[in-house]
């Protein structure tokens, strides 16, 4: 019996082949096709086996097999009988050598070997494709059988390979060690509405509101300073005026009303007054904006807008446009309803928060998180399993208290995205810095797993340019991995 020489292709790859030879002499298999048709796989071709050599009582068996690892599906054989086994087969119909129980649960392609004639086998199989078939090879195998009914054992390794394997990309997403916090500060914003008396600025506390007013100002500083864990470092109060008036008469204004309050605080509070600094902001042409766009009922809105964003005219200018507009309710809807709520002060309480132990932060994680710098969130998920619902709890705090911290976000993205709750870890990581190439690699790195490889190859891309080396590393795997389909 001759040796067989035949050809590996790779599943899913169509790829008609030219006449390749399959044994010595001159057979040949020509036009040989694999492919991956919806639920399917197909695998054709012609076997020229016009210069084969088989013995009258000889059947030469080529069996196509599916292959993957430790997994494989033998598909239908081809039969290539000799002249008395052929009349054999004939005569008892399916006892032949496929036939055997060895072979039961194929059906082949038998065809006689007619000698000294141009013979061509025309094979074509197809079977359902299973997910392990991605990326496998078809293999051919050969064996014989003299006239008996036990055919020989095929042959177990492929006989000859060409075309290419499936890409299997190794994507990356670093744990990011957070940055150490010797000195956490921390800040409150707030707002209050004082009133004061026109062109005055001596704080009346039973004047209109003020009484609620001051005693929430003073209720929130006093939290800050009660609290042992915390230290005031300063405050900082801004006053901002509406723009009736003059500009410069304004600004004058809003400093005067902002030392006031400072001299109020520093007397309720025992804070020195040293340590809050009183800033006159002067008119909020800002604030009035905002106030427009979200009134869209305004008589003339657009017009009122376009005299707002004229750089062109002075501030005082743009007061007098605005008192000029006809009809002049329009004007007196300004002054009632949104200059009042542009007359405040912004303050802010800066303050340190001391560092504390094992234990002390543990107490802290959900009664009072923002006392906590990540690294210490971090040491209290490091004194527990990292598969325990303990530590996966801290982490998830941490990352939601700090939002922007990168770390934070990125390792509660991580162990999301183990989890496969990919949505999850996307929101996680869009509440932090989108300009960051941490960020960005770990939103990438989540759309690989979806595989959404458009969204993926656009954040690995910018990652990779912000100099993210888990991104330029992933978007080669992708590119890889795209290419080999």
């Amino acid at each position: 019996m001759k040796r067989v020489y035949l050809y590996i292709l790779s599943l899913l790859l169509v790829m008609p082949v030219s006449a390749q030879q399959i044994m010595e002499g001159t057979g040949e298999v020509r036009n040989l096709e694999v492919k991956r048709n919806g639920q399917n796989v197909s695998v054709n071709m012609d076997i020229d086996v016009s210069g084969v050599e088989i013995g009258a009582d000889e059947t030469l068996i080529l069996v196509p097999t599916i292959e993957n690892g430790n997994k494989s599906l033998e598909l239908p054989g081809v039969e290539i009988m000799g002249r008395r086994a052929y009349i054999y087969f004939l005569r008892n119909g399916e006892q032949t050598a496929t036939s055997n129980p060895l072979y039961a649960e194929r059906v082949a392609k038998r065809a006689e070997r007619k000698a000294g004639q141009k013979q061509l086998v025309s094979y074509s199989a197809e079977v359902a494709f299973e997910e392990w078939m991605r990326g496998s090879n078809v293999s051919v195998k050969e064996s014989s059988c003299g006239c008996s009914n036990t055919p020989i054992a095929l042959g177990e390794n492929a006989i000859g390979a060409f075309g290419h394997q499936i890409y299997r990309p190794q994507y990356v997403l670093s744990f990011i060690e957070p940055e150490p916090e010797p000195i956490k500060m921390r800040a409150e914003s707030l707002t209050a509405y004082i009133n004061f008396y026109v062109d005055k600025y001596d704080i009346i506390e039973d004047y209109k509101n003020n009484a609620t007013e001051l005693a929430s100002m003073i209720n929130s500083i006093d939290k800050v300073k009660d609290d042992a864990d915390l230290t005031i470092t300063s405050i900082t109060i801004e006053g901002w005026a509406s723009p009736e008036a003059t500009e410069q008469h304004n600004k004058k204004l809003s400093q005067n009303r902002a030392n006031s309050l400072a001299n109020y605080v520093a007397n309720k509070t025992g804070i020195e007054r040293s340590r809050i600094e009183a800033i006159g902001c002067g008119e909020d042409w800002k604030g009035l904006r905002e106030l427009v766009l979200a009134t869209p009922r305004l008589l003339d809105q657009d017009k009122v807008l376009a005299i707002i964003d004229n750089t062109r005219l002075t501030l005082d200018q743009k007061d007098k446009q605005l008192k000029d507009l006809v009809p002049p309710t329009i004007y007196d809807r300004l002054m009632g309803e949104m200059y009042p709520k542009l007359r405040r002060n912004d303050y802010r309480i800066e303050y340190n928060v001391r560092n504390f132990d094992l234990e002390e932060a543990r107490a802290l994680v959900d009664s009072e998180p923002q006392k906590l710098s990540v690294s210490e969130f971090y040491k209290v998920a490091g004194s527990y399993a990292k598969d325990s619902k303990e530590y996966k709890h801290v982490m998830a705090v941490a990352a939601k208290t700090y939002p922007q911290v990168v770390a934070a976000a990125v390792n509660q993205a991580g162990l999301l995205i183990a989890e496969k709750k990919y949505d999850e870890a996307l929101q996680v990581l869009a509440a932090s810095d989108q300009q960051n190439g941490s960020i960005l690699a770990a939103q990438g790195y989540a759309y690989l797993q979806k595989a959404n490889y458009a969204k993926a190859r656009e954040a690995l891309a910018q990652a990779a340019a912000k100099g993210s080396a888990d991104a330029k590393h992933n978007l080669a795997e992708l590119e890889k991995y795209l290419k080999s389909l």
